[in-house]
């Protein structure tokens, strides 16, 4: 409907993304990686995730300012996946380098331009080829690693397709980027509430996952997702047939009056268990989301930690995208704590 057509790169990858899979094949791929990116063994991680984030402020302590995206947002999910995946640097920013200039997201929005399709294929092909040489690599060198767990699965047990296989992995790595926006978009309200980042240094065990989710509540990452109504429905006054495409404003939601006291005011004293939509819920909850808050939780305490009497060096810019919140520049000035 967007206009892609079978043989285009975005439609064969969106065709094998386990978020458009369902039933037997969907639980088949996702078992595959589930284990790996468990709760518990996301939890495991945060020591690993800590170093990082101190190694990226160590880098800026004395100077006393960093453009936060940049510095510290954007380098933290990408070394965390480097060593929970295996990779060496040049292998992955391979990967994630074809998609940094294009919003993938958009290609399901409101209007798809030609110029965005031929971006976005371009930029997923780009992608896929060097990804499928990454599993090449490890088929002749095969490592302790998730990719080699994968491509095994696929050329032992032919439990995934080629197709399936380069698609899941750009799934898990693509979903830095999104923790990217939700880390750089809580320094910012971070900044912004002095008395809420006080709060968070004060006890960072106590309040750690409250900012964490305050963060992907108030700012989410993503603003919208398309989805397909799963059987006909009536809601909210409109009439929808099975299968018929929509798309669920999740930034609406999560501002939802009847759901959260104040919506529009950045609290990280909420309740962390009244979580909202950002990784979505039931069989299709994002895969990678343990990680992505493990991430965020030690990226926010971290930085607090260190770094005190924060203020904007200029207002921040967003890029304007239509279903992500994506900051293109934050510069804040601090006081070093340490």
């Amino acid at each position: 409907r967007k206009g892609f057509a079978p043989g285009d790169p975005m439609h064969t990858w969106r065709m094998h993304a386990i978020g458009t899979m369902e039933g037997a094949d969907h639980r088949r791929v996702r078992g595959l990686a589930a284990a790996a990116l468990s709760k518990r063994r996301m939890d495991g991680l945060r020591p690993m995730i800590r170093r990082h984030a101190h190694q990226l402020l160590d880098e800026k302590i004395e100077a006393g300012e960093l453009e936060g995206r940049l510095d510290f947002a954007g380098p933290l999910p990408r070394r965390v996946m480097m060593d929970f995946l295996g990779l060496e640097a040049q292998e992955l920013t391979g990967s994630q380098r074809p998609m940094a200039g294009v919003n993938i997201v958009d290609c399901f929005g409101p209007k798809v331009t030609p110029e965005l399709r031929e971006e976005a294929n371009r930029a997923i092909q780009a992608s896929m080829d060097h990804v499928a040489r990454l599993y090449e690599v490890r088929r002749k060198e095969p490592r302790n690693d998730l990719l080699t767990h994968l491509v095994q699965a696929r050329d032992e047990g032919g439990r995934i397709s080629e197709g399936e296989l380069l698609t899941l992995f750009s799934t898990i790595f693509g979903s830095g980027a999104s923790t990217t926006s939700i880390i750089a978009s809580g320094l910012l309200e971070l900044t912004r509430h002095p008395e809420q980042a006080a709060l968070l240094r004060s006890d960072p065990e106590r309040w750690k996952r409250g900012a964490s989710e305050e963060v992907l509540r108030y700012r989410p990452a993503i603003t919208a997702v398309g989805q397909k109504a799963s059987s006909a429905l009536q809601a909210f006054g409109h009439d929808f047939a099975a299968e018929e495409p929509l798309s669920v404003i999740l930034g609406a939601a999560k501002r939802d009056p009847e759901r959260w006291e104040d919506p529009d005011r950045f609290d990280i004293r909420r309740d962390p268990k009244l979580t909202s939509l950002t990784f979505g819920i039931g069989s299709h909850v994002c895969l990678g989301h343990a990680m992505a808050r493990a991430t965020v939780e030690e990226a926010l305490d971290v930085f607090v930690s260190r770094c005190d009497e924060l203020s904007l060096r200029n207002e921040p810019r967003w890029i304007p995208f239509v279903m992500e919140n994506k900051l293109d520049r934050l510069e804040i000035g601090f006081v070093a704590r340490d």
